[in-house]
């Protein structure tokens, strides 16, 4: 090994990014090559007429405490949302505030009809097992059954339920293993969704701040072979160890694994931004649908929640619609607003569409096959897909790589 080799990150997704941070706090020496022209990976915003558009519907949540350690709340101010939704089925709407938060808050959906008293007991359970998973037990099986073991009341079910986790976890059925599942319950219900000042991206921006100078734009890797990375220009990178914190697809290939299908790949998600200058709900809220027939899984107004999203007297409307699969979905944009105007009450003719943003590659499907027996001598995995996918499985998976690259 030449001393002058870096330690090569490809990638500058969050992984990629807590790698190269911790790497270059402990003196080391990395070089970061992205194939874009930005940081944050699946992690980012655009800006469209002065309106910040988030990347689907993105959240941080405030117990990441793998986050808090690299970008603190200092570094990218982040704002909570309240816990729980307003839930807007065929026949009613219904303010449903978690009842450990707020105890007296479960009485009026206890008096309309949509909270029942097997929900409360079927909720308990659930923060039970939840808080098992987190401690490491285990259950078998997929989350749509174990929601069926434990009976919930139908309207509560596909009220709440299965519209709520279904657009974190972005599947529609949700077919993922029951641990993942409860994993993420014990997430929230033991701290709350946030989103950043000025968007998701502030946070990947404010992750690079301390690495800025080490990352290369506008490279991309096409094959590596131990401790070189051979590039799509036809040049050739050395590095004393390779860390791939690259998407699972990317990953794959430059490992030189056959392809899978995206389906099998990832999930999906698209979301539709409006802006407006009419009065909109300052509750910060997330609505919930859980009609039938509708296109969305759920709308909220940014800017009642952090800054920066629009300029003085904007109000900015996230609807975000079903998860798929692997592709983008077909979506009528004025069905979109009108559903949108109804969940938030409002006139539809206010809305303003922006831009629809479509992430095909949103989120890492579960039981993918795995790749570290495939990985060679001094190359080194970072990445969410290693893990339960979420911001903080990506930065721990990031230090975690950063310290086996230091160590060896």
């Amino acid at each position: 090994m030449r001393a002058e080799d870096p330690i090569l990150v490809i990638g500058a997704g969050i992984s990629g990014l807590a790698c190269a941070r911790t790497i270059a706090a402990q003196g080391g020496h990395v070089r970061v090559l992205e194939r874009s022209e930005r940081v944050g990976g699946r992690l980012g915003s655009t800006v469209v007429d002065g309106i910040v558009c988030d990347l689907g519907f993105q959240v941080s949540m405030s117990n990441y405490t793998m986050l808090e350690s690299l970008v603190s709340m200092r570094d990218a101010p982040r704002r909570d949302f309240e816990s729980g939704a307003t839930v807007v089925t065929d026949r009613t709407r219904t303010r449903v505030l978690d009842p450990a938060r707020h105890p007296l808050a479960s009485t009026a959906p206890l008096l309309s009809g949509f909270v029942k008293l097997r929900d409360l007991l079927a909720a308990m359970r659930l923060r039970a097992d939840a808080k098992k998973a987190d401690r490491g037990g285990h259950q078998p099986g997929l989350a749509a059954d174990y929601l069926d073991r434990i009976r919930f009341s139908p309207a509560f079910r596909s009220g709440f339920i299965d519209p709520f986790f279904s657009g974190v976890m972005l599947d529609q059925t949700l077919a993922v293993p029951v641990d993942r599942f409860l994993k993420t319950v014990h997430r929230f219900a033991t701290g709350r969704a946030q989103l950043p000042d000025g968007g998701m991206q502030s946070i990947a921006d404010a992750m690079a701040a301390p690495v800025g100078d080490r990352i290369e734009f506008g490279v991309e890797a096409d094959a590596v072979d131990e401790r070189t990375v051979k590039l799509a220009d036809g040049g050739t990178v050395r590095g004393s160890k390779i860390v791939l914190a690259t998407p699972v697809d990317a990953t794959r290939r430059l490992l030189g694994l056959d392809p899978l299908s995206p389906d099998r790949t990832w999930s999906s998600t698209s979301a539709v931004h409006f802006k407006t200058t009419a009065t909109m709900p300052t509750e910060p809220l997330i609505v919930l649908d859980g009609r039938e027939k509708s296109p969305l899984n759920l709308t909220c107004v940014p800017t009642a929640i952090a800054d920066g999203y629009a300029p003085d007297g904007v109000s900015t409307v996230l609807a975000s619609l079903r998860p798929g699969r692997g592709t983008a979905p077909h979506y009528d944009l004025d069905r979109i607003r009108i559903a949108a105007a109804e969940l938030l009450e409002v006139d539809p003719t206010d809305l303003e569409h922006v831009v629809t943003t479509d992430v095909p590659a949103a989120l890492p499907r579960p039981d993918l096959p795995p790749l570290r027996d495939s990985t060679p001598t001094d190359v080194i995995l970072a990445g969410d897909h290693l893990a339960d996918p979420s911001i903080e499985e990506a930065v721990r998976s990031g230090i975690q790589a950063a310290e086996s690259a230091l160590a060896a």
